[in-house]
């Protein structure tokens, strides 16, 4: 999901290099892992990335309410228990 491709950003230290490529990189990413098919290079996308972000999940499990407070998810209308995979939520 989204908030994993942001942990892998911060881990590669990139962070600079993509926010000057400005802030279509992200949209253009979570198309990529959406139908990597269509990318310039499925290849990178189903056999590098793919597997990292799956890995940092495993290893690294998230949840809303280690993220956010209790009060804001009870604001917004979300579960504190939530899973940060859930992509209608977490987007």
């Amino acid at each position: 999901g989204s908030l994993y491709i942001l942990v892998l950003v911060a881990g590669l230290e990139i962070r600079k290099q993509i926010y000057t490529c400005g802030g279509q990189v992200f949209a253009e990413l979570g198309l990529m892992l959406r139908r990597p098919e269509t990318s310039l290079t499925p290849d990178l996308v189903t056999t590098r990335i793919i597997p990292s972000i799956a890995w940092i999940r495993s290893e690294m499990p998230l949840s809303l309410q280690n993220v956010f407070c209790a009060s804001f998810l009870e604001l917004v209308g979300v579960e504190a228990t939530l899973d940060c995979t859930d992509l209608s939520i977490t987007d």
